[in-house]
């Protein structure tokens, strides 16, 4: 006789339990009912603190935080929320959730992670409400906008050359900086 297994699905709420009393022995996330490994490299963290750089302006906060996003808790490489922000709750003793209206942008720097970045993650910000998501590979930018239950309606690449519109500064990114071409 064949028995089939389940995988087991986290809910948010027992995944924060049991990142609270220390049960994970590496840096993970939640997305989507799955603990996943969260996976870093040279370039990758390199990447994820130009990124950072090349995103401040005043009055704006750039962080790393994990931002709950439906029933997941993925941990982008950074967002943006706007000035005077304040959390709209709570998860655990420590994790702030947010309202769509006042996350900017989210960022994912993609090495390894390509296609679940551009595909679960973006299924995940977009159901969120999150307006713009980027992800920076070695090759491209890709932003994502128009989110909608199911996504993002629009995707965009950029590539060397390009530069890439951050609209709640008013400015453009070239594409070479934030690749590091």
């Amino acid at each position: 006789m064949t028995a089939t297994v389940a995988n087991y699905r986290w809910t948010a709420a027992e995944f924060v339990r049991a990142w609270e009393a220390g049960a994970f022995d590496s840096r993970v996330e939640l997305v989507e009912g799955e603990v996943w490994p969260v996976v870093i490299g040279d370039w990758h963290g390199e990447k994820v603190m130009d990124v950072g750089a090349l995103l401040r302006h005043p009055g704006v906060t750039v962080t790393g935080a994990t931002l709950p996003s439906g029933d997941s808790l993925p941990d982008p490489d950074c967002w943006v929320r706007r000035p005077g922000a304040e959390p709209s709750g709570t998860i655990g003793c420590r994790l702030s959730t947010w309202d769509p209206a006042d996350v900017l942008l989210v960022v994912e720097v993609s090495d390894e992670t390509l296609m679940a970045d551009l595909t679960t993650k973006a299924r995940i910000y977009g159901s969120a409400g999150w307006p713009v998501y980027w992800v920076i590979s070695k090759e491209a930018v890709y932003v994502h906008t128009e989110p909608h239950d199911r996504g993002y309606r629009s995707r965009r690449e950029f590539r060397s050359g390009d530069t890439v519109p951050v609209p709640f500064a008013d400015v453009e990114i070239a594409v070479d900086d934030l690749i590091g071409v």
